[in-house]
């Protein structure tokens, strides 16, 4: 069979992790077929499928038993020894073993996990746009779970056809492994890594986006990143590693100076703003050595660099590398050290021509510590927001622009601002008052300024919502401006943490609600109309059966129900009543429907039951959202399955229908003895016995505490003083 893709994976001492690495190559959904139009004939040779080229660097752990065993059993593995050379030499080898008629090439380090049917979607993707390569985003794996690799959170929609020139995102992707690449296009560039160094990837990817006639990025996660103390990537203080990853970034620095000169610029920027930071940031903790190295190679990158590539950066990194051009290794190490206690901040000097002192540095030109407009901030945080007895919204917060102390009512006057997402110039005054907010302060992280008077309270009345006297479906976006210190800023209002983010609900009668919720971490104010809404649910023999209010004149004539991973759809038709409504669910339907396997690496936490989304048919086959009412209490339906079905309203007061086992937290109050009672709804078949755990997110620690059955319930009381 002739494969379709090589996988190259580089071996060295990974006994730990290589089993699931290479399951996870194996598992790929990429297929064999038929081949019609190939060099076979009219109808081919066998094609498809892939290869993976194993070759041990010189490993003297199992990890060289893993692999063979792994070749043994499955004819698509192949196993190369070779003497230990490094992870480049590794690959470079690799792509020689590889068939060179294979039409993809990728490459896979050891320790870490490829999804399921990440090589189809880009292969796919390849297929459709005729591009040289593509990428793809990336989990960061470690023993508390995953969560987006911060080098590629950039990357929330999917690019086709894009290029580097034309998108200058592209400038962070530099890695190999979240890659597949045309092998013709790799081998037409004669690309290799560079053996003897770390930090191989940069000279090889940066040039080949640029190489590329086009490239498609998906913004699907393609690979898991596993991060491990002591990996190469990770050793912040190495001397060898802060010299290698500065002559990585040299090498594309230069070859951008003969291939495309008018990016050069550009690049060095990005080397300055982000390759280098990790290790700028590691001096203070490095020996003699590792600052010698590190000021003597940065201050020879910005000598090639164009000197005024400084200028467009932050303005704490301008001064610091401006510290390196001078060689003012001292003052950098202080300047370092004061921004780990306190973050972003620094003084503020001059009336007209504001400019940035830090404690402890001397002199700088002053054209570089001049602050730019951006540069002094606004900070708005909504902490708090409630419906109160009149109906009107209050929302409580704290806004300062960063950097200029609000300590007297004048350094800090607001006005809140809500703007039409969909009508420009349209906007609404909110009332606003400044309160005192000694938290403000506290969560800046840093000790130079007092922001305790940035507290605003805002009120906002629905009916300045209305247009021509009446609620019209869309969103407002909430803003607020500050002024003091001789400026005005405006600024979005954003969640102050995940527990504020949460979804308030207000209905407005007439099928119409207000709901007070977050996108991408901004507030947002949303008129919401809906056909119909959940109010009740029972249970009548194997079915269980919704029923509601129609507020409107749309008539539903089916609620469909979606399970999004077995592309599964159930309509069940709608019983009409004047104003009501009533649908019957099938419960074997749902249970009959396999559950999601859990795909993902045993870190990640598997899902606790199958969500389906649960939309209302309309005459014109169009799909609407059910609404519930916000009070709707949960119920849970056994099937014979061993599961049960969920249905509850979520914070925004649509419904929610799930097939699970997981207990529903729905009552949750702190006693006056300073205990946290938490009640949950959980069946005594599902849970005949069970225990409360609370994990910490940022430590290896939890909590257990007894959870006590009182008939189809669980209690647990947590002490957390001990």
């Amino acid at each position: 069979m002739q494969p379709r893709l090589s996988v190259v994976v580089p071996i060295y001492n990974v006994e730990e992790f290589l089993e699931e690495c290479l399951e996870s190559i194996a598992r790929q959904t990429l297929r064999t077929t038929a081949g019609p139009g190939r060099s076979g004939g009219p109808e081919g040779p066998e094609v498809g499928g892939l290869e993976c080229v194993m070759v041990d660097d010189g490993s003297t752990d199992a990890s060289p038993l893993i692999a063979r065993e792994f070749a043994a059993r499955d004819p698509r593995f192949v196993y190369v020894r070779q003497r230990n050379a490094g992870l480049s030499a590794a690959r470079n080898t690799g792509v020689r073993k590889a068939s060179p008629t294979a039409e993809f090439l990728t490459f896979v380090d050891s320790d870490d996990v490829v999804p399921h049917d990440a090589y189809e979607r880009m292969i796919a993707s390849l297929d459709e746009t005729g591009s040289d390569f593509a990428s793809g985003n990336v989990w960061r794996l470690t023993e508390r779970g995953r969560s987006q690799a911060w080098q590629y959170k950039w990357l929330t929609e999917p690019r086709t056809r894009t290029h580097i020139s034309r998108d200058l995102d592209l400038l962070s992707d530099r890695v190999a492994w979240n890659k597949v690449f045309r092998r013709a296009f790799w081998d037409r560039h004669r690309f290799t890594f560079p053996e003897g160094k770390l930090y191989e990837d940069t000279p090889v990817m940066i040039p080949a986006h640029f190489l590329a006639g086009s490239v498609d990025v998906l913004s699907d996660h393609v690979y898991y990143w596993r991060v491990r103390e002591g990996s190469i990537t990770r050793r912040r203080t190495d001397v060898k590693g802060v010299r290698d990853r500065i002559a990585a970034c040299a090498h594309v620095s230069g070859f951008l100076a003969e291939h495309a000169p008018e990016m050069k610029k550009t690049y060095d920027a990005s080397c300055l703003r982000d390759d280098f930071v990790y290790f700028l940031e590691g001096l203070p903790m490095g020996g003699p050595e590792y600052r010698a190295a590190f000021m003597t190679d940065t201050a020879a990158f910005l000598r090639r660099a164009d000197p005024s590539v400084i200028a467009g950066l932050p303005v704490d990194l301008r001064i610091k590398w401006q510290l390196v051009r001078e060689a003012r290794t001292a003052e950098l190490i202080e300047l370092l050290a004061f921004e780990r206690t306190n973050g972003t901040a620094f003084h503020v000097r001059g009336a007209l021509r504001r400019r940035a002192s830090y404690p402890g540095v001397g002199r700088v030109p002053e054209k570089l510590a001049r602050l730019g407009r951006g540069e002094l901030p606004v900070v708005a945080r909504a902490g708090e927001a409630r419906w109160d007895a009149e109906g009107k919204l209050r929302i409580s917060g704290y806004a300062y622009v960063r950097n200029l102390a609000a300590t007297r009512p004048g350094h800090s006057v607001k006005t809140g601002l809500l703007k039409s997402a969909h009508s420009r110039g349209r906007f609404r005054h909110v009332p606003t008052r400044t309160v005192a907010a000694p938290h403000a302060t506290e969560q800046s992280r840093q000790r130079l300024h007092c922001y305790d008077l940035s507290g605003f309270e805002m009120t906002v009345d629905p009916e300045q919502l209305k247009t021509g006297g009446t609620w019209q479906p869309g969103n407002w976006l909430l803003g607020v401006v500050v002024a003091g210190h001789g400026t005005v800023r405006r600024a979005a209002v954003r969640s102050a943490d995940g527990a504020s983010a949460q979804s308030l609900v207000r209905e407005l009668g007439d099928g119409l609600r207000l709901v007070l919720g977050y996108s991408k971490g901004r507030l947002v104010l949303r008129v919401q109309e809906y056909a119909a809404r959940v109010d009740a649910h029972r249970r009548d023999g194997g079915d269980v059966v919704l029923s509601g209010s129609l507020p409107g004149r749309v008539r539903p004539r089916a609620l469909r129900l979606t399970h999004k991973h077995s592309g599964t759809d159930l309509d069940y038709p709608v019983a009409l009543a004047d104003d009501r409504f009533e649908v019957r669910v099938r419960l074997a339907d749902l249970a009959e429907v396999a559950p999601t396997p859990h795909l993902a690496p045993k870190e990640v936490e598997p899902p606790h039951g199958d969500r389906w989304q649960a939309n209302l048919v309309l005459p014109d086959g169009k799909l609407k959202s059910l609404a519930a009412t916000l009070d709707l209490a949960p119920g849970r339906y056994a099937s014979d399955a061993g599961r049960e079905l969920c249905a509850t309203a979520n914070d925004q007061g649509q419904l929610v229908v799930e097939v699970t086992r997981q207990p529903i937290a729905d009552r949750v109050a702190w006693g006056a003895d300073g205990t946290l009672t938490v009640d949950l709804l959980a069946s005594e078949s599902g849970w005949p016995e069970a225990e409360f755990v609370l994990r910490h997110s940022g430590r290896d620690e939890e909590l257990t505490v007894p959870a006590v059955r009182e008939g189809e319930r669980l209690r647990a009381v947590v002490a957390p003083g001990g």
